[in-house]
């Protein structure tokens, strides 16, 4: 089964976005996904809009995992990011989202974008982890530390 650290790849790695809100961070994250996988911008960002209109995908601890289901999409692909400003998300706890895990899947994945979201939920409950993942502020580090968190935990 794969992982957040199978897919998660540096140039889908946004540090210090400079947002004001969800609409904005899913129009960015569009614009990556668009730049580098050849996913339209538009298409991204309603994915990601329509699932948040269902709920908040806020885990609190400043953690949210946006994702959506993308129609025509092979490989299902992520995004970290980490705004300047942590936004208000809804969060259960109603604390602001520092990290966003942005997960786009094929319309019809199941086991695996679950299996992925289950990750990534074990990793952000770890206080070390989060701690960890503010001290990196380079793309390849951040990749790295997913990567060695996940053996460990395997």
């Amino acid at each position: 089964m794969i992982s957040i650290a199978d897919i998660l790849l540096p140039e889908d790695i946004l540090l210090d976005l400079d947002v004001s809100g969800a609409t904005a961070l899913f129009d960015q994250v569009g614009q990556v996904m668009q730049r580098w996988h050849g996913l339209p911008r538009a298409v991204v960002a309603d994915a990601l809009a329509q699932r948040e209109a269902f709920g908040s995908t806020a885990l609190g601890q400043g953690v949210a995992i946006p994702h959506g289901r993308v129609k025509g999409l092979q490989l299902t692909h992520a995004a970290y990011v980490r705004p300047r400003r942590p936004l208000p998300f809804q969060a259960p706890d109603d604390k602001p989202v520092s990290d966003f895990i942005v997960l786009l899947v094929p319309e019809r994945a199941t086991n695996s974008h679950l299996g992925i979201l289950a990750g990534v939920c074990g990793l952000f409950t770890d206080p070390h982890f989060r701690e960890a993942l503010h001290a990196c502020n380079d793309p390849y580090a951040i990749q790295a530390l997913f990567r060695t968190r996940l053996a460990a935990a395997a």
